[in-house]
């Protein structure tokens, strides 16, 4: 079995210490295959936010027994805080609950996108305040509000994961 790679993105509020959240799972072909969103509240920071949203997309993953995962984040700050924990300590709570999560799977990486591949989670968690869609979910499939992006990008999205 090869990889599943899962989109991860959050939109964070100063004003409100609120984190919207989602992920996107895909298959080889990049095609979705489950999708969730998630409000978090009193979330202090940007980088918070981040680590608290990879975590969360972890535990999915591992609830749904997928354990050889690629998850890819837009945040290269959050990656550096997790390979670096002690340059972060007042966050060291919140690097360790994420580490742990990581830790479950078979095998997992982490890695950095650019902005424009984790396209379609930003927009589901941007949803959640825009459009005030607080339910959280997992569904199966891409969200059909996005089916041209998702289109889009599969069409943009190789073959085949390498690892």
């Amino acid at each position: 079995m090869g990889f599943i790679k899962c989109n991860v993105r959050c939109s964070w509020s100063a004003r409100s210490q609120h984190t919207e959240a989602s992920w996107v799972i895909r298959d080889f072909r990049g095609q979705p295959m489950e999708h969730s969103r998630r409000s978090l509240a009193g979330v202090s920071s940007n980088l918070e936010a981040d680590l608290t949203t990879i975590c969360w997309a972890a535990k999915d993953r591992h609830t749904l027994h997928r354990n050889i995962v690629l998850i890819e984040i837009s945040s290269a700050q959050a990656l550096e805080t997790l390979n670096n924990p002690h340059w972060f300590p007042g966050l060291s709570n919140t690097i360790e609950h994420t580490r742990q999560a990581l830790n479950c799977f078979q095998n997992c990486y982490v890695e950095v996108v650019n902005v424009a591949t984790n396209r379609v989670a930003l927009k589901i968690a941007v949803s959640v305040t825009k459009d005030r869609r607080f339910q959280s979910y997992i569904a199966r499939g891409g969200p059909s509000w996005l089916t041209d992006t998702i289109l889009a990008d599969a069409a943009n999205s190789p073959s085949t994961y390498s690892r």
